[in-house]
């Protein structure tokens, strides 16, 4: 984990910094602390929406869970038609190597948060450019 990460992961757990807090600190994208803060703490991901299957009504049970997953592996084994198959075939696949899971492929996703924040910062500065650009033609007319 770069030290960059590691400080948005203790200002958040151990110093309780609200993400906008931290951006405005390190003078940060706010989108770019948060998607660090996705990577790096579990606390975060967990503030995210994150919670335990007891606590969540509308999740699935286990036992919902194995009944569908059984059904989705009779469809790979004995459909007739091989597009329907295939696609239940490649789901399995996917759920089975965790690809299925948002958080953790961004977990597992390096990047260089500074990188992203300027990425960030110059899309914006294009944006508000047009936006004066058309505002001061449409002034004008």
């Amino acid at each position: 984990m770069s030290n960059e990460l590691e400080q948005f992961r203790i200002s958040y757990e151990e110093l309780g910094m609200t993400p906008e807090q931290i951006a405005e600190d390190r003078e940060l994208d706010l989108a770019a602390v948060k998607a660090g803060l996705m990577q790096c703490s579990s606390k975060y991901r967990k503030a995210c929406g994150r919670s335990d299957e007891d606590e969540d009504d509308l999740n699935f049970s286990n036992d919902d869970l194995r009944r569908v997953n059984d059904v989705i592996k009779q469809i790979a084994l004995g459909a007739e038609d091989d597009n329907l198959r295939l696609k239940a075939a490649m789901y399995i696949r996917d759920d089975k190597k965790g690809r299925k899971e948002i958080v953790k492929a961004v977990q597992n996703m390096q990047f260089n948060v500074l990188q992203f924040n300027q990425a960030m910062q110059k899309v914006r500065s294009v944006g508000d450019a047009m936006k004066q650009e058309i505002l001061g033609h449409t002034v004008n007319v």
